[in-house]
């Protein structure tokens, strides 16, 4: 653990006046984890455009939420019924800063309608990455 903390540096940022205490890598580059709720039917054509563009490794999970949507209206039985939590499926990947701009842009061309309810990107720092297996760590386990 030692020789990890020798890698990185604190440094303190001045944004707007405030003191902003983060952690950076020497080269003040992250990879990054991209996290991508989408509508569910766009799932097999967000997959099939990640998997062209060269994204090997990504978690697909299944989730339910509301946004500014709310509320979808629908009737069972001939009796009127309210959903407030829509099924959306999510995208977990962690890549290099470099991958960044190429995988947003495949997601946005490939999961949008022009309606509500398309979807949202995160985009958060991954500080360090290891493979349990290979013992790889850093960039090395998501290339």
């Amino acid at each position: 653990m030692e020789s990890l903390r020798k890698n990185w540096t604190l440094s303190v940022l001045a944004a707007n006046g405030n003191n902003d205490i983060s952690i950076a890598r020497p080269n003040n580059r992250y990879m990054k984890r991209l996290e991508a709720i989408v509508r569910s039917e766009r799932m097999p054509i967000v997959k099939e455009k990640l998997r062209q563009i060269g994204i090997g490794g990504m978690t697909i999970l299944t989730v339910s939420g509301w946004s500014k949507q709310r509320e979808l209206h629908l009737q069972w039985r001939g009796q009127p019924v309210a959903y407030d939590l829509l099924p959306k499926v999510k995208f977990e990947i962690v890549l290099s800063d470099e991958q960044l701009d190429k995988v947003t842009d495949a997601i946005i061309e490939s999961a949008r309608t022009g309606e509500h309810g398309d979807g949202i990107i995160f985009v958060s720092n991954v500080e360090q990455a290891f493979n349990i297996a290979t013992l790889d760590k850093g960039e090395k386990v998501v290339l």
